[in-house]
C-alpha cells in the first residue's frame, strides 16, 4: 500500500494469491479505490496460536474456520494489489524484448524479410515494436480476450480453495476440460504452455494430463488447400514441379503447424515429411508476446510489492521464453539447427539417437523440408517402451548441454519418436521439431557440471559456490543460513519421483503425518517459517537462461517420469557426468575433480584417495554406489559389480580418461615414493626380525644368564655411499646404523602421507586383490 506497509505470502495460501491476483487484471485501475479506505490496504497476517490440549474435530474445524478467513483476506489484498499493478503498466510503453543477450539459437544473418503486416520473419526487437506502435488496438483486444479466459477459470479456483480449503478431485475432471479448451481458444502460445505440462505425471491429476495430452495431437488442421497455395507461394512453382505426390491430409497438427507426407519429384522416390507454418499465426503470436511482456510487468510488480528482497527478473526470465517461441515460426532457422544438431550427435559418436536430414533446396521461412522417418511418438508409446528410451534419449540430451552447449529446448514426447525399425547405424529413437534450440557457453556449463557433482554428492557448501558462479546466489550471502535450507528444499529432489515424490519426503522430513492433524500443522508452521526464511533472507535470483533450460528439463524429466514414476534425473546423469570430470581439461572441471579424488582441497598436504578414484571409474562405466537410501553417491565405496583390473586400465588409457590421466601423471612421483618407502621400511623390519637371533633359553633356577641378541638395527655397519655432492661414480664407504641407513634411504611417511600409503593399498585390494593389497603396503615383501 502507499504507506509502505509489506505482506508475507504464506505457502499454503499462495494458491489463492494467485487466482486472486489473475481476478484483479479485470478490475478497474487503482484510483477505483481510495487510498485511505481500510479495505483498500492489506492487512499483515496474523499468527495463528493453536492449544494443544483441544479435542482434535474441535481443532480441525478452528483450523478450517481460520484458514478460509485467511485465504479469502489474502485473495482479496491480492486482487487489489493486483489491481493497482496492473493499472501501472498499462499506463507504461511496452518494448519488445531484447534478444541481445538471449540464449536461444537465432538466426542471425542479414537484414530482416517483413510479410505484408510487416511483421518479421526474424525476430527483430526494432520491427516488432515498430508493429505494436501500429497495432496498440489490437494489443489491447488480445490482452482483454486472455482476461476474459483467465479470469473466470481463476475466479472458480478462488472459490473453491475458499470454501472448501482446496479443489477436492471431484472437480479436477471438469476444470481440466475447461482449461484445455480456453488453451484451444488462446492459441498456439498457451498450447504450447498445455503440451509442456502434459508430460508432468508427478505434478498434475491424470484427468487433466489426458486433457491436455489432447493438445499434443489433436489440435484443429487446416485446409489443404491453403497448405498447398503456401508451399507453392514460397516455393514460387507448382507443386508437381518440386514433388511427385503428397498426402491429401496432414499426418500431424500442431499450434504452429503441420505437417504432410510427400514424395520429392528426384525420381528416387525420397520420401519426406514437409511442414508448413499455420496462416496468419505470425500476427497472433506477436500480439501474445505482448500478452505475455505485460503479464510478466505485473507479476514482477506483485514481487516488488511483496518480496522486495527477491531478485529475480521475472521479465526477463518470461522474454526468452517469448524470444524462443517467435524464432519457432523461422523455418530456416529450424533448419540450420537441424543441422548442427545431427552433425552434432555424429560428431560425439551419441549411440541410439538420430535426427533427420534436411533438404535445403526447399525450405523457405515457413516451408521446412526434411528426411522422413517411420515411427510413434513416444505420447503413444506404452510406459515399459518409454523406459526403456529414456537412458538413451537423456544421454543424447546430456551431450547436447554439457558438450556442445547447443541443445533441444522442447523435448516434448511429441517431438521424440520410437522408430519401427533401427536405422542402419543402429538408432532407435529420432528427435523432430528443432525449432527451439538454446546456446549455453563453456563457463556456465562448467559450473552446471560442477553443481551437478556437488548435488549428487551432497556437498551443499561447495554447491552454494557453484550458484555464486551461477548468478543464482550473490557472493555476500548467508551461507549458515542456506546450506540447512538447501539440504531441506533439494535432498528430496535429488531421491527423484518428481513432484508426488518431494511432497512425500517433505512431510517427512518435517515430521507431517497423515491423519494427525496436530503434526500436519506443527509441520506447516515449521515448513512456512523455511519458506519466509527464503522469501525474506535467501536474495536468490533465477538467471534469464533458466527459462530455456528450465523448460527442457522440466519437459525431459515429465516424459522419463511417465516410464518410471522414481526416476530421479540428477543421480540418473551422474555416470555422464563423471566421464565428463575425467576426460575435460577445463579448469572448472579440473578442480571439480580434484574436490572429489582428494581428502581435502587439492593443494599443500591433501591426499589423493585411491578408493575415490576406483569409485569415479565405476560411475563413469556406469556403477554407482548410493548411500542414504540409495540417494546420493558414496565416493568413498567401490561398487561390489565395478570394474575388474583390465577394463579400468583400458578406461583409464582411453581417449574418454584424459584429464583423469594428467592428475595421475602429476601424482605417480608421489605414489611411487610413498609406496617404495613403504614397502623399504616395513621389508627392513621385516629383514631385521629374520636376522636377529633367537633370544638364549633361560636356565632352570639361574634364570636369563645368557646375553639378549644384539639390536642388529643399532650396530654401525660400512655402506656403500653417493660421493660428495650426491656423485655416484665416486661413492664412498660409510658408517652408520641400520636404523640411520633406512631413515636415510627411506623417511619416516608423515601422517598424510600414511594416509595415502593406506588408501593405495585399499585401492590395490579392491582392484587387484589381496596379495597384491598385503605388497603394496608392505606387508610380507620378503
Amino acid at each position: 500500500d502507499r504507506t509502505g506497509a509489506r505482506m508475507k505470502f504464506c505457502p499454503c495460501t499462495a494458491t489463492a494469491a494467485a487466482a486472486a491476483a489473475s481476478f484483479a487484471l479485470a478490475l478497474p485501475p487503482v484510483h477505483a479505490f481510495h487510498a485511505s479506505s481500510p479495505a483498500a490496504r492489506p492487512r499483515p497476517r496474523l499468527p495463528l496460536h493453536l492449544h494443544a490440549a483441544s479435542p482434535e474435530d474441535d481443532r480441525s474445524a478452528s483450523v478450517g474456520v481460520v484458514e478460509k478467513i485467511t485465504n479469502s483476506g489474502l485473495a482479496s489484498a491480492a486482487a487489489v494489489a493486483t489491481a493497482a499493478v496492473n493499472a501501472a503498466v498499462s499506463m507504461k510503453t511496452l518494448e519488445p524484448p531484447s534478444a541481445g543477450k538471449s540464449y536461444v539459437s537465432l538466426d542471425g544473418g542479414g537484414p530482416s524479410e517483413t510479410d505484408d503486416d510487416g511483421l518479421p520473419l526474424t525476430y527483430d526487437t526494432a520491427l516488432i515494436a515498430k508493429y505494436w506502435a501500429k497495432e496498440r488496438g489490437a494489443l489491447n483486444q488480445r490482452w482483454g480476450y486472455f482476461v476474459g479466459k483467465a479470469v473466470p477459470f481463476l475466479t472458480r479456483l478462488v472459490s473453491l480453495f475458499i470454501t472448501e480449503g482446496k479443489i477436492d478431485a471431484k472437480y479436477v475432471p471438469e476444470l481440466s476440460r475447461q482449461a484445455r479448451m480456453d488453451l484451444q481458444d488462446l492459441g498456439p502460445t498457451f498450447i504450447k504452455a498445455g503440451q509442456m505440462m502434459s508430460v508432468r505425471p508427478d505434478v498434475l491429476p491424470q484427468a487433466t494430463l489426458d486433457e491436455l495430452a489432447v493438445l499434443q495431437d489433436s489440435v484443429e488442421a487446416f485446409d489443404t488447400a491453403v497448405a498447398v497455395a503456401q508451399i507453392e507461394r514460397e516455393l514460387g512453382g507448382p507443386l508437381g514441379e518440386f514433388f511427385a505426390s503428397i498426402s491429401e491430409e496432414p499426418v500431424a497438427a500442431a499450434s504452429l503447424a503441420q505437417v504432410y507426407l510427400a514424395t520429392l519429384a528426384d525420381g528416387k522416390g525420397t520420401r519426406v515429411a514437409v511442414k508448413v507454418q499455420r496462416p496468419d499465426v505470425l500476427a497472433t503470436v506477436s500480439k501474445d508476446l505482448y500478452v505475455l511482456r505485460r503479464a510478466a510487468e505485473v507479476w514482477q510488480g506483485l514481487v516488488e510489492r511483496f518480496a522486495p528482497q527477491q531478485k529475480t527478473n521475472y521479465v526477463a526470465l518470461l522474454n526468452e521464453w517469448a524470444i524462443g517461441f517467435y524464432t519457432e515460426l523461422d523455418f530456416l532457422n529450424e533448419a540450420n539447427n537441424q543441422k548442427t544438431l545431427r552433425q552434432t550427435l555424429i560428431d560425439n559418436k551419441v549411440e541410439g539417437v538420430t535426427v533427420p536430414r534436411v533438404f535445403d533446396e526447399y525450405c523457405t521461412r515457413r516451408i521446412l523440408v526434411s528426411e522422413w522417418v517411420d515411427g510413434k511418438k513416444l505420447s503413444e508409446c506404452t510406459k515399459q517402451q518409454i523406459k526403456e528410451v529414456t537412458p538413451v534419449a537423456a544421454e543424447a540430451f546430456l551431450v547436447q548441454l554439457f558438450e556442445e552447449g547447443f541443445f533441444h529446448a522442447d523435448p516434448h514426447p511429441g517431438n521424440i519418436l520410437l522408430l519401427d525399425e533401427p536405422t542402419e547405424e543402429g538408432h532407435v529413437v529420432a528427435l523432430i521439431d528443432c525449432g527451439l534450440m538454446a546456446k549455453v557457453d563453456p563457463t556456465d556449463r562448467d559450473h552446471m557440471i560442477s553443481a551437478v557433482i556437488h548435488l549428487a554428492n551432497k556437498d551443499y557448501p561447495s554447491l552454494v559456490d557453484d550458484f555464486v558462479n551461477l548468478q543464482i546466489l550473490p557472493t555476500d550471502c548467508d551461507r549458515p543460513t542456506i546450506v540447512p535450507l538447501m539440504d531441506k528444499a533439494l535432498s528430496p529432489y535429488v531421491k527423484g519421483g518428481g513432484a508426488k515424490k518431494y511432497e512425500a519426503e517433505v512431510k517427512r522430513m518435517y515430521d507431517m503425518k497423515d491423519g494427525d492433524v496436530g503434526s500436519q500443522v506443527g509441520g506447516l508452521q515449521a515448513m512456512t517459517q523455511d519458506a519466509l526464511t527464503v522469501l525474506n533472507d535467501v536474495p536468490f535470483s533465477i538467471p534469464p537462461y533458466f527459462a530455456i533450460l528450465g523448460r527442457a528439463i522440466v519437459t525431459l524429466e515429465g516424459v522419463a517420469l511417465t516410464g518410471d514414476e522414481d526416476y530421479g534425473i540428477i543421480m540418473e546423469s551422474y555416470p555422464f557426468i563423471a566421464r565428463k570430470l575425467i576426460s575435460s581439461d577445463r579448469p572448472e572441471i579440473q578442480q571439480a575433480l580434484q574436490q572429489v579424488l582428494y581428502s581435502g582441497d587439492a593443494g599443500e598436504g591433501a591426499a589423493l584417495k585411491f578408493t575415490r578414484l576406483l569409485s569415479l571409474l565405476n560411475n563413469a562405466a556406469g556403477s554407482v554406489s548410493k548411500q542414504e537410501g540409495g540417494s546420493f553417491v558414496d565416493l568413498d565405496s567401490v561398487p561390489e559389480d565395478g570394474l575388474g583390473p583390465a577394463d579400468g586400465l583400458r578406461f583409464v588409457l582411453s581417449d574418454r580418461a584424459e584429464s583423469l590421466r594428467g592428475l595421475l601423471l602429476a601424482e605417480a612421483d608421489n605414489a611411487a615414493d610413498v609406496l617404495l618407502r613403504q614397502i623399504v621400511r616395513k621389508g627392513a623390519a621385516e629383514a631385521l626380525r629374520a636376522l636377529t637371533p633367537p633370544r638364549p633359553p633361560s636356565l632352570p633356577f639361574f634364570g636369563d644368564v645368557f646375553p639378549a641378541p644384539p639390536n642388529l638395527g643399532t650396530v654401525p655397519l660400512p655402506f656403500l655411499l653417493p660421493g660428495r655432492d650426491g656423485d655416484a661414480s665416486s661413492p664412498t664407504v660409510g658408517m652408520m646404523t641400520f636404523d640411520e641407513f633406512v631413515d636415510a634411504a627411506a623417511p619416516r611417511l608423515d601422517r598424510d602421507e600414511e594416509l595415502f600409503g593406506i588408501s593405495l593399498a585399499d585401492g590395490a585390494q579392491e582392484f587387484l586383490g589381496e596379495e597384491a593389497a598385503r605388497i603394496v603396503s608392505g606387508e610380507g615383501v620378503l
